[in-house]
């Protein structure tokens, strides 16, 4: 088992590998945190070191958080996997195109709905109508229903869509009233023990525009960081626009914690429910991890078999960025061990499939 130290020394070779302005790395074991190191500056050339208590945005990792929400709704028996949704939304007034009759939650959180990998700007461009972010992931599903699929679900090739989890946030706060970002709290985050977790750019305060205006910028946590390279970073001010994308695609990815919390929602998939006895059947959690036959994407999670994962074992995983933060989650379940990996930059390294974090993360654990 690896030391803090030794994971320090790891996030070193990280930093100098990839050029982030920090990294964070945590090791999981079936019992919880094992080991963690963070290493970097907040903010590039601040010389404001992070700290292990704070905040890391971790883009589509969050993906897998809205699947194990949604998971507490099927073992309560209100949703199904494999049941057509179509007379669910029409329930709540959505008028539905026939070609998305046959879709199912499997389809949503699988990426086979047929429905496009982001939102269009004009659907962006629509959300600034609405007040809040369950009012604009409502008028956001309302046009992606009544518009036929590039596909038919079930019968639509792979396409990994953020707007199909926006759809499956906003079909939950259908039928509870409750925003996502409430139920997350309630039904994840606190059952499950964590007490950091937030959505949007970390660091976000009341007082950002005038703090700016008066050349006062605080770096109460990390910021993301735009740019490929160490010589070519911007730092984000979470309190622009730009440091993250339209709240309303939260359910898509836009949680943000600490690196303890991220661990400790890790041990959670790593131990199949054990660090939070009663809150999903172990045989649940499992649900989430496997793929259909053939397929290599699960619930919110890809799965690598063993001959792919350059190891020997099989893994699950997901990775996560908004272009200006970068986070990697990662399973082996034979092992019962989990890795966090956290940045607060998106270096092209990070996304070669060969040489990345990713990669990285396979080897270190």
């Amino acid at each position: 088992m690896a030391s803090g130290a030794d994971l320090k020394a790891e996030c070193k070779a990280v930093r100098q590998r990839f050029g982030a302005p920090a990294v964070g790395l945590a090791r999981v074991g079936a019992s919880g945190l094992e080991a963690l190191g963070c290493l970097g500056e907040r903010r590039h050339g601040s010389g404001i070191a992070v700290t292990e208590d704070d905040l890391w945005h971790i883009g589509s990792c969050t993906k897998s958080m809205t699947a194990t929400l949604l998971a507490r709704y099927v073992e309560r028996g209100e949703l199904e996997w494999d049941t057509a949704l179509a007379p669910v939304f029409a329930e709540y007034g959505y008028q539905v195109h026939p070609d998305f009759a046959g879709l199912t939650l499997r389809h949503l959180l699988s990426h086979r709905a047929g429905m496009p990998t982001d939102p269009s700007p004009a659907a962006v461009d629509a959300s600034f109508g609405y007040t809040t972010p369950l009012e604009q992931r409502a008028a956001f599903t309302e046009a992606t229903l009544a518009e036929a699929p590039a596909e038919r679900p079930g019968q639509a090739a792979f396409c990994y869509s953020n707007s199909g989890y926006i759809v499956a946030g906003a079909l939950i706060e259908a039928m509870t009233g409750t925003a996502w970002e409430e139920l997350m709290q309630r039904e994840l985050f606190q059952p499950l023990g964590v007490t950091t977790a937030g959505f949007g750019a970390p660091g976000r305060t009341s007082r950002g525009a005038l703090a700016r205006l008066f050349g006062r910028d605080t770096i109460a946590q990390p910021w993301g960081h735009l740019g490929r390279r160490r010589d070519s970073f911007t730092a984000l001010n979470p309190d622009d626009e730009q440091a993250d994308g339209p709240a309303f695609t939260g359910p898509a990815g836009t949680a943000h914690l600490s690196l303890p919390d991220l661990a400790r929602y890790v041990a959670f998939h790593v131990s199949l429910g054990a660090t939070a006895p009663g809150y999903l059947a172990p045989e649940t959690i499992a649900y989430l991890h496997t793929p259909l036959p053939g397929d290599d994407y699960a619930l919110g999670w890809y799965a690598v078999p063993p001959e792919a994962t350059g190891i020997g074992k099989s893994a699950i995983w997901h990775e996560g960025t908004n272009n200006a933060w970068y986070a990697v989650t990662l399973i082996v379940p034979d092992d019962g061990q989990g890795l966090a990996c956290v940045c607060n930059a998106c270096p092209d390294p990070i996304l070669d499939p060969s040489a990345g974090m990713v990669a990285m993360a396979l080897h270190e654990i």
